[in-house]
C-alpha cells in the first residue's frame, strides 16, 4: 500500500532508485526490513540522506520537500514499522516527525 501510494504521486523510477539506494546500505545492522520492504527502504534513506544530500548520485528525482510532504501523510504506516533502521538517526530523533512523535 505504501509503496503503491509513492508510485501514484511520484512515479515507479523514484521508487526503484530509493529501493536500490537502501540495498545498497544492507550491511548487517540494517538488513531486517520487516513486514514492509518500501518502508524499510525510505527510512533508510532518510538515515543515509539518500534522498537528500545523495539523491542525484542515487538517481531520485523528485525533491525531497515533496517526498518529506507525502511521507508526513502517512506518519501511521511510520509509527508500524517492525524492522531495522538507521540506528544512529533513530537516536537523535531524526525519525520522530514521521512516526508523529515531538521532533
Amino acid at each position: 500500500m505504501l509503496r503503491e501510494s509513492f508510485v501514484e504521486r511520484f512515479g515507479e523510477s523514484d521508487a526503484a532508485a530509493i529501493e536500490a539506494a537502501a540495498n545498497q546500505h544492507k550491511n548487517g545492522i540494517h538488513d531486517r526490513v520487516g513486514s514492509d520492504p518500501f518502508r524499510w527502504a525510505l527510512l533508510i534513506c532518510i538515515g543515509f540522506e539518500c534522498m537528500t544530500r545523495f539523491a542525484k548520485e542515487h538517481g531520485i528525482t523528485t525533491p525531497f520537500e515533496k517526498i518529506d510532504a507525502w511521507m508526513m501523510e502517512h506518519t501511521a504506516d511510520f509509527a508500524a514499522h517492525d524492522g531495522d533502521t538507521d540506528f544512529i538517526t533513530l537516536f537523535v530523533g531524526g525519525y520522530n516527525k514521521y512516526v508523529g512523535r515531538p521532533e
